[in-house]
């Protein structure tokens, strides 16, 4: 059989799978939506996707396989009952074939239940053409109808910034070649950054495709781009993954924990000389001469900052033939640098590292301006600021869990405390383990320390950035969560690990459903497989003053929860700590089991 027989085949029994690879929104660490791939058999010549639509075109059935592609994508889609939006690409090239059937995507759109504003329709750029008012005309076709616009793959070839201006698409997908290596290449930094501050006149989402490493996650979130798929988060499966990974939780976590602990701009301000921008160059060079310890000089406008005047630059201007003839009678508006680093006093020490590492002249490293509400108030160097953030790392360091590197005491103390100073509504909730000292008898301390990692990695993963998770020590962990619909969340945890935690059992053990060990009395006892209690308090926040309060109500109401045996949820509905003359003798409960 020829591969176009084989082909015909295929399309006619549509013989094809589709496969899914998640989109997340990296800021709010979210799963955004999944874009459909497509797959060949596997014991086909035409398995891969390269081959499949190759010989399609060659064969001049380019429009029938699209088609039967995303018949496919969408039914498996909604069959999956997958969340989000379905990216599905489509090839610019059955835009020029005049028997190419109209009306198919939606009628497959509205047979499947979905809605077509649930769909992005992605045009590659893999098979150009030449007719850019052809596919303005099909996309705007397509917008028309309900389904959102994407343009894939830009830079990969093609007019992609012409199509831009015409269509005015919702997303832009940045190709791999940008991604790949990109914290290492200032000239793929540049592009992508170019393509951002476009995306954004134009009001497109700019989303990033192939990310691979940490690194490459770590540069794009530095550059603001907050939409991205790659290997590094998921790889393409018939039943896709449908959590957002660890790499993201952890990155959007470490940015809310790190300012408890860091200082501001204004722990580097420092007093400097300045200049009205008005002052003549040749005074400012005699200045120069005067305090050879001096490298930069801000330039002001009245009380605003405009510029700053670099040692170096100056007097490399009077160091030419005639220089300082030409230059010593000018103002230094006209030779100063008009774009210094100019930052508020209240910029966190994270935020104003990325705004001097996004500089490209390393002059201007030495020094930045301070401000306050827009009027110079001083300056700070640079050196100090990787002083700060370098002992910042240490103490941060120091206050966290050496076995799950989440916060320990002093963050979890300094949180509570941040939240009852400024009374806002929350949730503490105390989690530990059932049995898990016997569990460590019979199984070793390492098997134990598993277990522990393993209650932190399904916290990480149920909870949501914007949730507060700590380990006091040991197997006690808690979560603090701002937001009502935190029960969902808990319950998922206790499911897991009960599920998970099946794994670090015999089939023995599993077989009678836990295991016998010496009690602390020292008698042989039967203890139940592991489980988890979870002691939740909703705190008055009018009343309670401190850590100390919510830590005592916590407590207690995780005793509640452990006397269930099994993994449960106990809601003390407590409020207040026993200091207050008004807590009635008895303390309802509401109570949930996993």
């Amino acid at each position: 059989m020829s591969l176009q027989q084989e082909l015909a085949q295929i399309i006619k029994h549509e013989s094809l799978n589709a496969v899914f690879q998640p989109i997340y929104a990296t800021d709010k660490c979210e799963l955004y939506g999944y874009e459909a791939l497509i797959r060949g058999p596997s014991d086909s010549a035409l398995a891969s996707p390269q081959m499949l639509f190759d010989t399609a075109l060659e064969c001049g059935l380019l429009s029938q396989l699209e088609l039967v592609c995303r018949k496919i994508s969408i039914a498996r889609f909604a069959d999956l009952e997958l969340k989000g939006m379905l990216f599905l690409n489509v090839s610019p090239m059955i835009f020029l074939q005049t028997d190419h059937p109209h009306g198919k995507t939606l009628s497959y759109v509205k047979d499947s239940g979905l809605l077509p504003e649930q769909v992005v329709i992605e045009l590659s750029e893999k098979y150009p053409i030449d007719s850019p008012s052809v596919l303005q005309k099909a996309l705007m076709h397509y917008r028309d109808l309900g389904f959102r616009i994407a343009v894939d793959d830009l830079g990969a070839g093609y007019a992609g910034l012409k199509l831009w201006s015409q269509v005015k698409p919702d997303f832009v997908k940045i190709d791999y070649y940008f991604i790949n290596q990109l914290h290492v290449d200032p000239v793929k930094r540049e592009f992508v950054k170019s393509i951002l501050n476009l995306g954004e006149k134009i009001n497109a989402r700019v989303l990033a495709e192939g990310i691979e490493t940490e690194q490459e996650f770590e540069q794009l979130q530095d550059l603001g781009i907050n939409f991205g798929q790659g290997f590094l988060f998921a790889r393409p499966e018939s039943y896709p993954k449908r959590d957002v990974p660890a790499v993201i939780l952890n990155y959007q976590r470490s940015s809310l924990y790190l300012p408890q602990l860091e200082l501001t701009a204004s722990s580097l301000l420092q007093p400097a000389q300045t200049f009205h921008m008005n002052t003549r160059a040749n005074d400012v060079v005699n200045y120069f001469h005067k305090h050879t310890n001096v490298n930069s000089i801000p330039v002001l406008d009245g009380k605003k900052p405009v510029g700053m005047i670099l040692r170096s630059d100056i007097l490399e201007l009077y160091s030419t033939p005639y220089g300082r003839a030409l230059n010593e009678r000018k103002r230094i508006k006209e030779i100063m640098n008009d774009s210094p680093v100019i930052v508020d006093a209240s910029t966190r020490l994270d935020e104003l590292s990325k705004v001097v590492t996004a500089e490209q002249d390393d002059q201007l490293q030495w020094h930045f301006i301070i401000t306050d509400r827009d009027h110079y108030i001083g300056i700070g160097s640079i050196r100090d600021l990787l002083r700060q953030l370098t002992q910042q790392q240490i103490k941060h360091a120091s206050y966290a869990n050496p076995l799950t590197l989440l916060p320990g005491n002093v963050p979890i103390y300094r949180h509570v405390d941040r939240l009852l100073s400024e009374q806002r509504k929350f949730y503490f909730a105390y989690f530990d383990l059932n049995n898990f000292k016997p569990f460590n008898d019979v199984y070793g301390y390492s098997k134990g320390d598993d277990v522990i990692g393993l209650v932190a990695k399904l916290m990480q993963q149920s909870c949501l950035a914007s949730d507060f998770v700590g380990h006091i020590g040991g197997d006690d962990f808690v979560a603090i969560f701002e937001r009502d619909n935190w029960h969902h969340h808990c319950q998922q945890i206790l499911s897991e690990f009960d599920n998970e935690v099946r794994k670090f059992y015999s089939k023995q053990d599993l077989a009678q459903s836990g295991i016998y060990a010496k009690s602390r009395s020292g008698d042989e006892q039967f203890f139940p497989l592991l489980s988890l209690a979870v002691g939740v308090v909703a705190p008055d926040v009018t009343v309670c003053s401190s850590h100390h309060d919510i830590a005592e109500m916590a407590s207690d109401a995780k005793k509640q929860a452990k006397k269930f045996g099994h993994s449960a949820i106990f809601l003390s509905r407590r409020t207040k700590p026993t200091s207050c003359a008004d807590i009635p003798q008895e303390s309802g409960t509401i109570e949930a089991t996993s």
